[in-house]
């Protein structure tokens, strides 16, 4: 599981420091891209909100740091994870004035020990890849390494965009489906590990298909 997300294209562009320096860009250099950062980031404020004030935090797949502002304004301490160095370095680079904890990690072997963080986030990464089970593996892994509050985002296959997507596929369209998970499976991941889901929130009914589940640990757990 850990090679067929870390051999992907994906992985491979941001290993490079050209692909990690256009993915740290990205989202400022495409329309479309700029209004799904801009909800996207009004959807975290929001579901940090419902968190509030914690003592730490894990940021895993950091990136260049896109979101990260947000964890430090909510935490006393951060940690940003990557298997990329040089979205490592971007990071550092973006975040000077944070002075940022790195670590570079697998999101499928966190080299931190049980229940280390109160909020795990997790954020546009569980449709890269490209094993289900290797989807839910991921899921497991951040809930293993926090002790309150697991915050993930999926591209959900209940969701419209992905339904019309599977629609014109069947109708011959050479378009490739998405990595999904269902909500269930989301909340099957959760239970035996004594988690709950204190909802599931779409980052737009109409135009995409990617869903954020706020898990919490269950009380006595």
């Amino acid at each position: 599981m850990k090679l067929r997300l870390e051999t992907s294209r994906y992985a491979r562009e941001r290993a490079t420091a050209r692909g990690a320096a256009s993915y740290n860009t990205k989202y400022e250099r495409i329309f479309h891209k700029r209004i799904s950062n801009r909800r996207e980031r009004e959807l975290l404020r929001r579901l940090l909100g419902r968190i509030g004030p914690v003592g730490s935090v894990l940021d895993v797949p950091s990136g260049a740091g896109r979101v990260s502002d947000l964890f430090y304004r909510m935490a006393a301490r951060v940690c940003e994870a990557d298997t990329s160095l040089e979205m490592l370095k971007l990071l550092r680079a973006n975040l000077a004035a944070e002075a940022p904890r790195l670590s570079a990690a697998s999101v499928f072997h966190l080299p931190f020990r049980d229940r280390a963080f109160d909020l795990v986030a997790s954020i546009r990464l569980s449709h890269h890849i490209a094993d289900r089970a290797g989807r839910h593996w991921h899921l497991r892994e951040l809930m293993r390494v926090s002790r309150r509050h697991v915050l993930v985002s999926f591209f959900d296959s209940g969701s419209l965009k992905n339904r019309l997507r599977e629609l014109w596929r069947r109708l011959g369209s050479k378009k490739r489906g998405k990595h999904t998970l269902a909500r269930a499976e989301v909340l099957e991941a959760a239970r035996p590990l004594g988690f709950e889901a204190a909802g599931f929130f779409r980052l737009s009914a109409l135009f995409s298909g990617h869903t954020f589940a706020l898990l919490r640990r269950s009380g006595g757990r």
